[in-house]
């Protein structure tokens, strides 16, 4: 009987032991990163920092491989991944212009349900400028004109975009009216407002440097002050209740297993503290800002319940 109890454990073995090396073996091929933006832009620059680093540094078993999905404002690259096999060997990184798409209903599916949160590894705030020519010398000067001169002023933006909804917030926060004009991205809206086509725009915090004299900087819409933007207020010193930030993020499609999620998440904290991507951050005036977990989940929440209280005033300036 005592032999038969031991040749029976003993045939139970290798089926422990090779349970215990697939879960080892976790990843055996190249993970694929879907990006929904073309090459050469700021989610592009992140990844490919990232992937040169998880190398140089040996933080996987098998290679980051980074895939540009275009389209649709980022849509079609988000339902690639909706859709994928949820088999820990697909990614998406996109940041909350997730939420603008999902509350003017261009994405078509609810973000909570269709993926899983891996981690944020990013925050890179805007700020709301002007020409350096400009009369408007001070936010409060901003306000007071536009209280007095309802829909005068004009914002260059992406109408419908992620910052259109910070926009809305402010106009209601604030009881302030202007007009937003559809200009594209941060180049064009420099330009626009070079140009004298329009009066100001949510800028992303490299054009501090890059604009250097010629635009004026009137409020951080962010809670942390980076020394570049010395002298400008935050929206919180001046009452807003806002943020208007890229919170760069990577998510797994609906079912991924929670231990695949966790080993991309910790490559992901991982490669943020190599000199690499801290010097990658410096450089942009971004900041590093690793949330996992429950806390992850809560900023989500929160975020996306801030973009739905205005969509409706967005969707109508889309139409």
């Amino acid at each position: 009987m005592m032999g038969r109890k031991l040749i029976t454990a003993l045939l139970a073995l290798p089926i422990l032991f090779a349970g215990s090396a697939a879960f080892a073996e976790y990843p055996e091929k190249p993970i694929k990163l879907i990006l929904p933006y073309r090459a050469g832009g700021g989610t592009d620059g992140l990844a490919r920092t990232i992937q040169a680093a998880i190398e140089k540094h040996k933080l996987m078993t098998q290679p980051l491989v980074v895939v540009n999905v275009t389209g649709a404002g980022g849509a079609v690259g988000a339902r690639r991944v909706k859709d994928a096999d949820p088999d820990g060997y697909t990614f998406l990184q996109m940041h909350n212009e997730m939420f603008a798409l999902a509350a003017t209903g261009r994405l078509g599916f609810d973000p909570a349900t269709a993926y899983e949160p891996v981690a944020q590894t990013t925050q890179s705030c805007l700020y709301l400028a002007v020409p350096a020519k400009s009369q408007l010398k001070t936010f409060d000067d901003m306000t007071a004109y536009a209280k007095a001169n309802p829909g005068q002023l004009k914002l260059a933006d992406i109408i419908g975009g992620i910052s259109h909804f910070p926009a809305a917030m402010m106009m209601d926060r604030l009881g302030i009216k202007f007009g937003v004009v559809h200009t594209g991205g941060t180049s064009k809206r420099f330009a626009s407002m070079k140009g004298g086509h329009t009066d100001m725009a949510f800028m992303s915090p490299g054009w501090i440097k890059r604009a250097g004299d010629e635009l004026r900087g009137l409020l951080w819409m962010g809670s942390a002050l980076p020394a570049a933007a010395k002298g400008m207020p935050t929206a919180k010193e001046r009452g807003l209740d806002i943020e208007a930030c890229l919170n760069r993020r990577f998510w797994a499609p609906a079912g991924t297993s929670p231990d695949h999620v966790a080993y991309f998440a910790g490559v992901l904290e991982k490669v943020m503290r190599t000199p690499e991507l801290i010097e990658y951050h410096k450089q942009r005036l971004s900041t590093i800002r690793v949330r996992t977990g429950a806390q992850l989940k809560q900023d989500i929440a929160a975020e996306m319940k801030s973009f739905e209280s205005v969509a409706g005033t967005v969707k109508a300036s889309m139409q």
